[in-house]
Formats: structure tokens, C-alpha cells, sequence
């Protein structure tokens, strides 16, 4: 038999030889597989004991015996064919060994370098947290962070003086919880300034007891969630007191000029209104101005009176029904006179047939008194004011003063009820002001319920509105 018939009859049954131990292969463990790779790329031998495990050498025979009758011809191609698998087998193993090999290295590195990127973005929020940390224990301001249970998460040293209380014992409390006998928290107030709201820490002890601004905001979420809020605290008890000394200087500085003032104007009203002795032109002209003057500084004072009684909480309204076209007509005849002097028209434009108002009319009076009055003040010689009065949704009415003057810049709006605050474009005018005019006709306008505001466009005048509630 040449060597060419038995490769073709030794083929067909190492195909199946090969079948079965491919199976066995499969079959063996993850465990047994790591560890005949680690043996093989650490020795470079195949495991011994797969290709000679006699039970697959008895396999192999008993298929090739039942092809050919030569015992020693089965046990040579048995052979033959057992190292040719076992060389095939090594080669493969090798090539898999070397490749899973390969694999693991590359895990190992990526891995490696994940961490190390890890690692170095754990180190940059380290140490961005000890820089952040370091800032907020240096603000002057007192930082305190509540989540939303409000619960203190945060507070700085300057919150901790300011509240009289550490960080260790009211972080994880409510603010409010375990306060200290002495110092007791008050309800939390409206400022009037847009800064944000007041804080009285009041205490037996007058020294302890302080008032706090809080400046706050909501912490939300990226779903947009409220998860917290941080409050920035001013302690503002020096100011308050100065404004409170300041207020009282003013009060008594005002009520203390009222009084001559009143006998000067008085006196100067007799000697014009004194037929028995006949002045003089020059005479009449310069008493005349003195009058004019004496009411000028009259109004100043009423006005600072007014503001002083404003900040101090004690100016009152006496409600009364009135007709607001009443009221209106009232106040355009007080001022025509002076519009007159500039060739200024006062055209009153009131909606027929409105509901009366439940209003103070003399407080009201002031208020449209303060509008008009800077209405003449800015609009030029034979210019045009008008006032309007208009239901608005069957709740409240609008009473509006627009004038043909130059106008108020956009960014200035919101800046025109402030305390001695004059625009820029507006400043110029034959009659200077104090700036405190609106100031107290927003005041009496929110005493009132109702709201104030000023509209604009540059070279087309100003229009200032105001709301009276009908109940």
C-alpha cells in the first residue's frame, strides 16, 4: 500500500479524530484554559497532557483499526496522526496564547490609562475643592447653603459670627434649631430695596442683636428641580442705625424750618395783599419772587417731612370714596397757573362714566401733583401734557401722564423712582428739583395697592402710569 492511499484513507478518519478532540476542547473549563495558556506562553510547550492522554490515543486507534487490518500499521499512522495534530494543535494554541495575549496587554494598558485619567481628575477636583474652600472661608459675607429640607449643608466663619453659632453643630440642623437663649431669630422681612430681605437677630442684650441681609437663590437640578438654596448674609446694623439717625435728623431739621417759614411767607403774603401802602414795582417784583420761593422751600420741606414718614413706617392713608375725575380736575387746576408761565397745555382725558375709588384724595392729589409738576418741568414752551384715566379690566384704573418733553433713556427707567435720582437728559430744566418727588409717589401709590411706572422713547416725551384699585 503506497504512502498517497493511506494519507487518503487516514484523511476522512482524522477529520473525525480532529471532530472529537475540538469537542473535548470546547469542553474543558475557562479555569484549565487560562491556565494551559499561561503555561504555554510561559514555557512554549504544549500541555502534555492533552496529547498524550491515552484515553484519546485508544480513541484514535480504535477509528484507524477499523479501517486497516495491520496492527503495526495502525499504530504508525496513530502516530502520524497524532503528531500532526499535536503540531497543528500547538501552533494554534500558540498563535491563540500569543493573541489573547495581546488582548489582555492592550486591556491592561487602557485600563492603566483610565485610571491614571481617573486618578489625575480626582486630584484636579481635590484640589479645586481646597481652592473654592479657601475662598469662601476668606469672603467677608456670610455664605450659608440649605438643602431642601432646609437643612445646612455649608456655612463660612463670617456666617457662623454673624449667626452667633459654629458650623460643627448646625451642619445636617434647620437654621432655626438650638438657638442660643440670648439671641433669638426674628420672621424674616421684605427690604424695601431690591438687595434682598432682612434678617433681626434680636437679643436681651442690645449689643448682640444685629440686622442681617440675605441676598438668597434656589439650587436647582439639571431637570430643573429645587434641591437647595445658598443666602449670602450682610451684616447691615451700622447702617440701619445711621439711616434711622439720619431719618431722625431730617425729620427734626425739616419740622424745626416749617415753623419760620411759615411766618415768613405769611408776612410777605400781607405785605403784598396791604392796600394801605403802595409799593413799588421793584418792590412788588421782588416780594412776588420771595413768595415764590417761600413755596418752593415749603414743598421741599412737606416732601422730606413725607419721605421721612414714609422710611419710618408711620404715613397712613384715610380711604374715602371719590370720583378719580374729581381728584384729577382738582390737581390740573392747582398747576395750570405754572403751565400757563411756559405756554404748556394740560389736556384731562378721563374715560366717561368711571366707578368712584375708595382712595385718599389728598394723598392721591400729591401723587399726580408730583407727576405733572416734573411733566412741566421737562416739556418745552407750547408744549402738550396729557392725563388720562381708563378702566382696566373691570378691577382697577389707569391714571397716565404723558408730555411732549425730550424723554427719559431706556437705561435710566428703572432708576427713576430712586431716591434723589435725576436723568441725564431731563436735569436741564428752568426749575431744579430734589429727585425725591417720585420716590414718595411710589410709596403712596403702594399704600395705596397699586403699582407705578415710567415709559419712554427718546425725543417722543415720557409717560408715567399708576394703578388705584376699584376695592
Amino acid at each position: 500500500m503506497s504512502f498517497l492511499t493511506i494519507i487518503y484513507i487516514v484523511t476522512p478518519v482524522a477529520s473525525i479524530i480532529i471532530a472529537l478532540l475540538l469537542i473535548h476542547w470546547a469542553k474543558l473549563s475557562e479555569a484549565a484554559r487560562l491556565k494551559a495558556e499561561d503555561e504555554q506562553k510561559n514555557k512554549g510547550l504544549l500541555n502534555p497532557g492533552l496529547i498524550n492522554d491515552e484515553s484519546i490515543k485508544q480513541t484514535v486507534y480504535k477509528e484507524i483499526s477499523g479501517v486497516l487490518d495491520s496492527q503495526v500499521r495502525c499504530q504508525e499512522v496513530t502516530k502520524i496522526v497524532s503528531d500532526i495534530f499535536g503540531q497543528e494543535l500547538n501552533k494554534r494554541i500558540e498563535q491563540t496564547t500569543k493573541e489573547v495575549s495581546k488582548k489582555y496587554e492592550s486591556i491592561i494598558e487602557k485600563n492603566s490609562k483610565n485610571e491614571e485619567i481617573v486618578w489625575n481628575k480626582y486630584n484636579r477636583a481635590l484640589s479645586e475643592k481646597k481652592q473654592t474652600d479657601a475662598v469662601i472661608r476668606s469672603v467677608a459675607e456670610g455664605l450659608l447653603v440649605v438643602d431642601a429640607q432646609g437643612k445646612v449643608v455649608m456655612m463660612n466663619p463670617a456666617a457662623e459670627r454673624l449667626l452667633g453659632m459654629t458650623r460643627k453643630d448646625k451642619i445636617g440642623k434647620p437654621i432655626n434649631e438650638s438657638l442660643k437663649e440670648e439671641q433669638l431669630l426674628s420672621l424674616v422681612k421684605d427690604s424695601k430695596s431690591n438687595d434682598g430681605k432682612e434678617i433681626e437677630l434680636v437679643s436681651q442684650n442690645q449689643e448682640t442683636s444685629k440686622t442681617i441681609r440675605a441676598s438668597s437663590a434656589v439650587i436647582e437640578n439639571e431637570n430643573g428641580q429645587t434641591v437647595g438654596m445658598v443666602s449670602v448674609l450682610s451684616d447691615i446694623t451700622k447702617q440701619k442705625e445711621i439711616d434711622r439717625l439720619k431719618a431722625s435728623f431730617v425729620a427734626n431739621v425739616t419740622h424745626e424750618l416749617r415753623t419760620p417759614l411759615v411766618s415768613i411767607d405769611k408776612a410777605i403774603t400781607f405785605l403784598l395783599s396791604n392796600t394801605g401802602n403802595e409799593l413799588s414795582a421793584n418792590q412788588q417784583q421782588f416780594l412776588s419772587i420771595a413768595s415764590r420761593n417761600c413755596k418752593r422751600l415749603s414743598l421741599l420741606i412737606n416732601d422730606l417731612l413725607d419721605l421721612s414718614k414714609l422710611e419710618a413706617g408711620k404715613m397712613t392713608v384715610v380711604l374715602a370714596p371719590c370720583r378719580i375725575d374729581q381728584v384729577i380736575n382738582e390737581s390740573i387746576e392747582g398747576l395750570n397757573a405754572w403751565a400757563a408761565a411756559k405756554s404748556v397745555k394740560i389736556i384731562s382725558s378721563v374715560a366717561p362714566s368711571l366707578p368712584p375709588v375708595k382712595i385718599d384724595p389728598d394723598k392721591v392729589i400729591q401723587v399726580l401733583n408730583n407727576l405733572i409738576g416734573n411733566a412741566i418741568k421737562f416739556t418745552p414752551n407750547d408744549g402738550k401734557i396729557t392725563v388720562e384715566a381708563k378702566l382696566h379690566n373691570n378691577q382697577e384704573i389707569v391714571v397716565s401722564v404723558q408730555d411732549t418733553g425730550e424723554g427719559i433713556p431706556e437705561n435710566e427707567l428703572k432708576n427713576v423712582f430712586d431716591k434723589f435720582y435725576q436723568t441725564g437728559e431731563r436735569v436741564a430744566t428752568d426749575v431744579s428739583g430734589t429727585g425725591i418727588g417720585l420716590s414718595i409717589a411710589k410709596e403712596i401709590v403702594q399704600l395705596h395697592g397699586g403699582k407705578i411706572w415710567a415709559e419712554s422713547e427718546p425725543g417722543q416725551g415720557a409717560r408715567f402710569s399708576f394703578t388705584v384699585l376699584l376695592n
